[in-house]
């Protein structure tokens, strides 16, 4: 599925109120359900379900379901 350049900027947006190194989004890629986006500090693995509902309608999404996607954040020291 393809979504809107737009859905992951809003979803780093969320993220970054939860860890604010989180960075800016460089790409996406799709790998087996799960799409794995690049921001400027790292990379965080986000399932298509939970950017269906962020495309569809973001309250769907609580807080508690951020801070859990948020432990998947992977740092890059680059």
């Amino acid at each position: 599925m393809n979504f809107p350049l737009y859905i992951y900027y809003e979803l780093l947006i969320r993220l970054s109120e939860i860890e604010p190194e989180i960075g800016h989004c460089v790409s996406s890629t799709a790998n087996e359900g799960v799409y794995i986006l690049r921001t400027t500090n790292g990379t965080v693995k986000v399932p298509l379900n939970f950017l269906k509902r962020q495309f569809e309608d973001p309250n769907l999404i609580n807080k508690d379901e951020l801070v859990e996607l948020n432990k998947g954040f992977k740092p890059s020291y680059e």
